[in-house]
């Protein structure tokens, strides 16, 4: 295999058409010069110099080399420069991950207040599946994620982001009815109610946090995997459902249901941010990671 010290020989000895002259240039020897070209020679069993009066010059093999040589060299300078810079400088790639409703919500708008403020990055979001998400991470197609404590990938670094919050909500056509002053798991298990799926993890902890306890049945009126869609079935009078805060408040639904208020408000899970170990002294990423920490408080939960 060529080493990039032989390279940079070659270069030397070809720009100063002089084995001496090459090792003033480098700082070593002229015997190192000269083993470094016959190892060089030997590896790709072709002439790469020749002599031309008091000078060395390259032959037709060795032309073909240097050019590559040169370009490479050339090359990888500018990328390790260009490294060294995106390590110190807010500039670079920072892609982020998150879930669609976190995404929709507050994260795709505080990313493209950073990306205006720093016109040297270029900022993408992806909106998806936990699944996709975690494998897109750990492939290293992702720099940051924003997800669900249970939802973590194993690797990783992560921060704390917040505390999400889920809420009861019910139609109009219910606003007089009893339960909204006097609801009791008993009669939580009469209502028409909406779910996301048949076991609700949200509905459930909903009640756990407000009973204490879990309703020994329901009143099943419509499930549907979409908290959306959910929300679409209360506007129309099919039953009660417990959502998160965040898709409530961005929701096009938001004013045709009603809420009883924060007092039934309830901590449904916590965020954090995870990024990866070896890009933690970035500054793009440390600077990224700490603007939505210092902005968190405008997610409406």
């Amino acid at each position: 295999m060529i080493e990039t010290s032989q390279l940079h020989t070659l270069i030397a000895v070809a720009q100063a058409k002089s084995f001496s002259k090459a090792a003033d240039v480098l700082g070593v020897t002229q015997s190192a010069i000269s083993q470094s070209v016959k190892n060089l020679e030997s590896k790709l069993d072709v002439k790469i110099f020749k002599r031309s009066g008091k000078s060395v010059v390259l032959t037709a093999e060795g032309e073909k080399l240097y050019t590559l040589a040169f370009n490479f060299i050339e090359k990888m300078e500018q990328t390790l420069e260009e490294l060294r810079g995106d390590k110190n400088e807010m500039q670079g790639k920072v892609r982020i991950g998150t879930l669609t409703g976190i995404g929709k919500t507050w994260l795709a708008k505080e990313v493209v207040w950073h990306a205006k403020e720093n016109p040297d990055l270029q900022l993408s979001v992806r909106m998806g599946h936990q699944e996709d998400l975690l494998l897109d991470f750990e492939a290293n197609k992702l720099d940051i994620l924003i997800l669900p404590e249970d939802d973590l990938p194993l690797q990783g670094e992560r921060e704390f982001f917040l505390e999400e919050k889920s809420t009861l909500v019910f139609p109009h056509s219910m606003k007089d009815e009893f339960f909204l002053k006097k609801l009791t798991l008993e009669s939580l298990e009469t209502i028409p109610t909406v779910l996301f799926e048949q076991n609700d993890h949200l509905f459930m902890k909903w009640c756990r946090s407000k009973f204490k306890s879990l309703p020994k049945k329901l009143n099943v009126r419509f499930s549907v995997n979409s908290h959306g869609h959910m929300l679409q079935a209360v506007s129309e009078g099919l039953g009660i459902a417990v959502v998160p805060n965040h898709v409530l408040n961005r929701s096009y639904f938001k004013d045709k249901v009603l809420t009883l208020g924060d007092e039934f408000e309830v901590p449904s899970g916590k965020l954090f941010i995870v990024y990866h170990k070896e890009s933690e002294n970035l500054v793009r990423i440390k600077n990224t990671i700490d603007r939505l920490l210092s902005h968190r408080d405008t997610f409406k939960i």
